[in-house]
């Protein structure tokens, strides 16, 4: 403890980075993709197409900041990143949509994938609302355009926000950063400094030398994540439906088990350069294999065999299914299960490595 409270730039590290990186991303999901610079080019000028254009400028999601003469000038706003959405209103327009046949013409800018998604399916549900509003002062009745009513009832996450979804995650992720860099840049902080070899010649054994740098590190990330959890509860409001005891209980076999690569870096490493290295390398390539990015379901078979032997995988599901849904430990053993059996694995290799030093 005395020689984690000298280390002045790791102790700020720590304290700050789990806080700063959940409000953080919670900011950012929070407030999605908004705003979207847009360009039309209205060729009908009637009251039908500047209805349109109404509905866009009205909403959040785009910002209509060009209207251009000329398919010349909208190619080159596109051209130029400064529209990323572009709208083409045909001379007929106001015609067509009366007849059913409208047809309007978008351009989007496909290097920022998912922008041009999200533009997409706005304009695709804002044109079928619109066209339902024309219709309803005509003959035509707008039951007629649509024959199946689809109704959705969304379970776990009725209001859809994306911060219930993804802050979950963001907590293992920083859990995962604190576990496997401490005890990493503990232990090569003094092979660096020449203590580790008074270590090794003390009656130490190697498991108890494991126990000893763990301990405080399991300490500081079980406070860490108390500190993120009452933070997603209480100010993002994130629904914590299961059992507190249990998810705290996993949190620390977690941690626990995160642990285990901190101690085979820092028994493979020579330098803390290294170890942060390796200990970087490590955590983005749990959090890539965790179901953060893209579900583990959709990825090829051998990814998800590598994703299996990531904890941040289990213990990501687990905290989601804890905290949204309400399991128990009947519901998610087999990721408690394939936890244990990957710390087992992490531990037995750690100590291993470590006691071939001390020989």
């Amino acid at each position: 403890a005395l020689q984690f409270l000298r280390y002045r730039l790791l102790l700020i590290f720590v304290v700050a980075f789990p806080i700063w990186n959940l409000t953080s991303v919670a900011q950012m999901v929070a407030r999605g993709i908004m705003h979207i610079p847009t360009a039309v080019y209205d060729q009908n000028q009637s009251q039908t197409s500047r209805e349109l254009v109404t509905m866009l400028t009205n909403s959040d999601v785009f910002e209509i900041n060009h209207y251009v003469g000329s398919q010349v000038e909208l190619n080159e706003l596109l051209e130029r990143g400064t529209a990323k959405v572009g709208l083409i209103i045909p001379p007929t327009f106001n015609r067509d949509v009366k007849r059913q046949a409208a047809t309007v013409q978008v351009l989007l800018d496909g290097s920022e994938t998912s922008t041009a998604l999200i533009a997409q399916a706005y304009l695709e549900g804002m044109a079928y609302v619109y066209v339902q509003r024309v219709l309803a002062g005509t003959t035509i009745l707008p039951g007629e355009l649509a024959q199946i009513d689809t109704r959705a009832r969304t379970w776990f996450n009725e209001d859809m926000r994306r911060e219930v979804f993804q802050l979950p995650g963001e907590m293992a992720g920083g859990l995962a950063m604190l576990a496997v860099l401490l005890p990493a840049l503990a232990i090569i902080k003094e092979r660096e400094e020449g203590t580790l070899e008074q270590l090794f010649v003390t009656p130490l054994r190697s498991f108890e030398l494991v126990i000893g740098k763990s301990l405080l590190t399991l300490i500081i990330a079980y406070l860490s994540f108390l500190g993120m959890l009452s933070l997603n509860v209480f100010h993002f409001a994130v629904p914590l439906r299961g059992s507190l005891a249990l998810l705290l209980t996993l949190t620390g076999f977690y941690i626990f088990v995160e642990m285990g690569w901190g101690l085979l870096i820092s028994a493979m490493a020579r330098t803390q350069g290294q170890g942060f290295l390796g200990a970087f390398i490590i955590v983005i390539l749990e959090v890539i294999l965790s179901g953060q990015v893209l579900p583990v379901e959709y990825m090829p078979p051998v990814t998800q065999w590598l994703a299996n032997l990531m904890p941040n995988r289990h213990y990501t599901a687990i905290v989601r299914d804890i905290m949204l849904k309400g399991a128990t430990l009947s519901e998610i053993w087999p990721h408690v299960a394939a936890l244990g059996i990957v710390g087992l694995i992490l531990y037995l290799l750690a100590v291993n490595r470590l006691q071939k030093r001390m020989e």
